[in-house]
């Protein structure tokens, strides 16, 4: 098997969600390698999955319409910047804007960090923040994901009943 995923790399279901990977386990009865990883969205659960299953191509005759070959497929997390990405001093990054945000535990943290690093983020990382974050964003650029992740980050900060008043 040549796409045997690692901890801590980061991949695409087919379904457009991000996950990272925490580990390859080992079925206790069954012997059978398992990928452990976690939802980089949402409730941020854990799943397990048959590293067989994990690494399969989508069923085309079930979804036809998918446009990935692989079930699960990898992300790069350090990537080239484009030239014309407005907002950015450096044409390298290494997402180091969006593995903050991620690893941020509440809402607060998440928008301090947004806001702290706003002219940082690159259009790629705000386009992740969203992601992770279950927003459709929309199609106007940095701006625009910028403004619709401070939009739901302001949001979720005033009615997150976790926080003391």
């Amino acid at each position: 098997m040549e796409r045997i995923p690692r901890p801590g790399e980061v991949y695409r279901h087919f379904k457009e969600k991000l996950y990272q990977i925490t580990a390859i386990a080992v079925h206790t009865e069954t012997e059978e390698d398992m990928v452990v990883y976690q939802a980089l969205y949402g409730e941020w659960k854990m799943y397990v999955r048959p590293l067989e299953l994990f690494v399969s191509r989508v069923d085309r005759e079930k979804y036809p319409e998918v446009k990935q070959e692989y079930r699960f497929e990898k992300v790069e997390i350090q990537e080239t910047q484009q030239e014309t990405d407005p907002g950015e001093n450096h044409k390298e990054t290494s997402n180091e804007n969006l593995l903050a945000f991620l690893d941020a535990g509440t809402y607060e943290e998440k928008l301090e960090i947004l806001i702290n690093r706003r002219e940082h983020f690159s259009g790629q990382e705000l386009a992740g923040v969203c992601e992770s974050l279950e927003l459709s964003a929309p199609d106007t650029g940095r701006g625009g994901l910028y403004g619709a992740a401070m939009d739901y980050l302001k949001l979720q900060n005033k009615y997150d009943g976790t926080r003391l008043r």
